[in-house]
């Protein structure tokens, strides 16, 4: 299994690995940076240097518990060292709309009950489905208020790990309407301090002051009990 560096610190642009196998442009490492799409957040992209060459990083995705890096040319073999690194201000962004989201969400759970079915978050927009069971404009509003001043404050995010039975004993940690699919036997929380903790297993900014402003777009009626909110971070 590839050791996931960007669950140990998520600020980290560059590193060094080993190449543990090859399937044309699949690469697999034995340690990467690179966050695979997953649980509707867009993956890094960067490069890999390596003693053939630079090799360009255009898509990283998770396969049967393995990290796959999709280089624009093959060349790349096994037992190669490599140099990585991220296309950083992608990341960041993606890492500004991450924690944005948990920010979002925590305050519609908390004052509202509204879980979420859906999302999808992109260097250009975050979008986030509800289960409201009435679209309510103002409702709205005032959960992006709520949640631009709770940034305002600034709070420190913070990363800890505990046994899956003390986590799945605690219905808030997740989110997410549907059930919690990994068969884990420790789960990593993400906790904005002093506001809201959930599961989760991406990147995330330091303090939320990264994050800018919560700017709200155009709101949609997916169908029953089903409202899609998009957003941008400013």
């Amino acid at each position: 299994m590839t050791e996931r560096l960007y669950q140990q610190d998520m600020t980290l642009r560059q590193f060094s690995a080993e190449v543990l196998d090859v399937w044309g442009n699949q690469v697999l490492l034995d340690r990467t940076a690179f966050f695979p799409r997953g649980g509707g957040v867009e993956c890094d992209v960067g490069f890999l240097a390596t003693p053939a060459g630079k090799f360009a990083v255009e898509e990283t995705i998770e396969e049967d518990g393995q990290i796959l890096h999709i280089v624009t040319e093959e060349g790349i073999e096994p037992g190669m060292p490599v140099e990585g690194a991220l296309h950083w201000a992608r990341r960041h962004l993606l890492m500004r709309y991450h924690t944005a989201t948990h920010v979002l969400t925590g305050v519609m759970f908390q004052d509202f009950g509204a879980r979420v079915t859906g999302n999808q978050l992109t260097p250009d927009k975050g979008r986030v489905d509800f289960n409201f069971p009435e679209f309510d404009r103002a409702l709205l509003e005032k959960g992006f208020q709520r949640s631009n001043t709770i940034i305002a404050q600034d709070r420190a995010v913070k990363v800890s790990t505990v046994p899956a039975s003390e986590a799945r004993a605690r219905p808030e940690l997740f989110k997410l309407e549907s059930e919690f699919p990994h068969e884990l036997e420790r789960i990593r929380l993400v906790e904005i301090e002093g506001f809201d903790v959930q599961a989760d297993g991406g990147c995330h900014v330091a303090r939320l002051s990264e994050i800018g402003t919560l700017i709200p777009g155009k709101a949609e009626n997916k169908g029953k009990s089903n409202r899609r909110v998009y957003f941008t971070v400013e």
